[in-house]
């Protein structure tokens, strides 16, 4: 009996043992398996719209997912923004193929039919795991603007000064050659970029005086110290020959019209006075509406430009084709004060390319 009882209890010692060693193995891989489901992409994502978009903890993203927004720019604008693209629409994740260097992959979070992140994962060093490396706003909810400063005049975006590196002097490309660009003043160009607002607000000041900025699109001026009279007249001429060039250019004019407000001698007047390609297209009438002169320009005393955009309507029974004119009027005053044109270029495209 005694052989017997001593072989139940080992016996009996083992199977709880094994029992033991089972339940604690079972544990491992249940706890090894709830790790790596977490660490999957479609997991990890799905997590972000719960944990972060659903919950509208958009200061959460900021803090635990790395999400970066312009220094122009307050978390409060990215809760209103983040807000508007996802309130009532149902969420779906795409996987992209768009791997910056050092990501492993890329994920896409959709709200409706909008791009609302971006989400880049890295993967774990040690299993096939993997972590977020950071997020990024979908593109088409940013906003890029372009200022156009005199030298030595501070700019604000929201409140926030723009530092001197994001200025880049502009360039005069293809003005005649009697126009001596060393003795210009040429003026700058901020590029702002990631603005989640469609208005932001941008103010500039001289000497510590407030200076009046205008807006053309994503385009602002900011206006220099210009006689009044000077101004107008500059504007004036500048939208007659933007007005005579349109109608020119779809036969709705003659080049009297342009040549009486320009300086026939230029590179400008010329290629257009002697172009066979015009931009015609059949209509039987014309209008211009959406008139706007903008960002007023001194380059020197006798140098200015100004920014000339509108809609050439054409008419044609009860059908229209609209011609969008968009350019900076180059302005000069002759030795006897006249104002003529002697240049037009189309505006810096303000487009982000990065």
């Amino acid at each position: 009996m005694r052989k017997k009882s001593k072989f139940y209890k080992i016996y009996f010692s083992v199977i709880v043992l094994f029992l033991i060693l089972l339940i604690a193995g079972l544990a491992v891989l249940y706890t090894w398996l709830r790790s790596y489901e977490k660490s999957q992409p479609a997991t990890i994502v799905n997590t972000i719209i719960t944990n972060y978009l659903q919950k509208g903890d958009y200061k959460g993203l900021v803090k635990d997912m790395d999400l970066k927004i312009s220094e122009f720019e307050t978390e409060e604008n990215l809760k209103g923004v983040l807000s508007a693209a996802v309130e009532g629409k149902e969420y779906s994740i795409a996987h992209s193929s768009f791997k910056p260097e050092g990501i492993d992959a890329t994920f896409v979070i959709k709200a409706g039919d909008e791009k609302v992140l971006n989400v880049y994962l890295k993967k774990h060093k040690l299993d096939k795991g993997y972590d977020v490396d950071h997020v990024e706003l979908s593109k088409n909810l940013l906003k890029t603007i372009e200022i156009v400063v005199p030298k030595g005049t501070e700019i604000t975006v929201n409140g926030i000064a723009v530092p001197d590196d994001l200025r880049t002097d502009n360039e005069f490309k293809s003005l005649p050659e009697t126009v001596d660009v060393k003795t210009l003043t040429p003026t700058q160009t901020a590029k702002i970029t990631g603005l989640l607002s469609d208005t932001p607000t941008v103010a500039a000041t001289e000497n510590g005086v407030a200076v009046e900025v205008s807006q053309n699109g994503n385009t602002y001026t900011v206006a220099q110290t210009i006689d009044q009279a000077t101004g107008d007249k500059i504007k004036e001429i500048a939208e007659k020959a933007a007005v005579a060039y349109a109608a020119y250019m779809q036969k709705d004019g003659g080049l009297g019209a342009l040549a009486s407000l320009c300086d026939t001698s230029t590179p400008f007047y010329k290629n257009v006075a002697s172009s066979i390609t015009m931009f015609v297209k059949a209509h039987n009438g014309y209008r211009n509406d959406d008139m706007q002169v903008s960002g007023l320009t001194k380059y020197s005393d006798s140098l200015y430009s100004c920014r000339v955009s509108f809609k050439h309507v054409l008419l044609l029974s009860d059908t229209t084709y609209t011609d969008d004119f968009d350019k900076i009027v180059f302005v000069t005053k002759d030795a006897k004060g006249e104002f003529k044109v002697i240049d037009m270029q189309a505006p810096v495209s303000n487009s982000d390319e990065d």
